[in-house]
């Protein structure tokens, strides 16, 4: 008899346990849905870091650079869009340029799957900048085998590409030809 209410609790306290390890094992997971989360946004905005340096040096060098650019992987690549921008706004200027200019340059990055969300960065570069298209690009671009241009002001996917100045003595605003890679 002294022990049939020790027998009696058990199976409550029993449960009141599994309840509370299963708020545990929830929070964990959360936590570790929230670190891998930083990870990739960290891994995103290097990507696009490394971008956004190697367009405007594109534009202010003649010489060709490369780039493989592959974001994080941790998104679905059909939810993100990357593009570059021309903004005529002081104000948004101000906010990611540091300065109220009348028009800037802004790479643009947005991701609308289940992680919605935006990534922007101001391009130091002539807002003028032109980079043509397979279709627009005239006698600027020469054509490359394996290679297809993307216009950087519409979408540009991941992918191998080769940045050309094609920038002529007589042009007003600069040319860079952006060729991706085609698999």
């Amino acid at each position: 008899m002294v022990n049939s209410k020790g027998q009696e609790s058990a199976p409550f306290e029993l449960l009141i346990a599994v309840i509370i390890m299963g708020f545990v094992i929830f929070a964990g997971m959360q936590a570790m849905r929230q670190l891998w989360l930083q990870k990739c946004f960290g891994t995103t905005d290097a990507k696009l870091e490394e971008l956004k340096t190697l367009v405007e040096t594109s534009v202010s060098q003649k010489s060709p650079r490369t780039i493989n650019f592959r974001l994080s992987g941790c998104f679905n690549e059909g939810d993100e869009t990357i593009e570059i921008t021309d903004r005529d706004e002081p104000g948004v200027c101000a906010d990611y340029c540091g300065s109220p200019k009348p028009l800037c340059s802004l790479l643009e990055y947005s991701n609308d799957g289940t992680s919605s969300f935006t990534m922007i960065k101001c391009l130091e570069i002539p807002p003028d900048t032109f980079f043509p298209s397979q279709k627009y690009s005239g006698g600027s671009c020469s054509p490359r085998d394996k290679s297809v241009l993307i216009d950087l002001e519409d979408d540009m996917p991941q992918g191998d590409y080769l940045f050309v100045n094609e920038t002529l003595a007589t042009d007003t605003f600069p040319t860079i030809c952006a060729y991706r890679k085609e698999l």
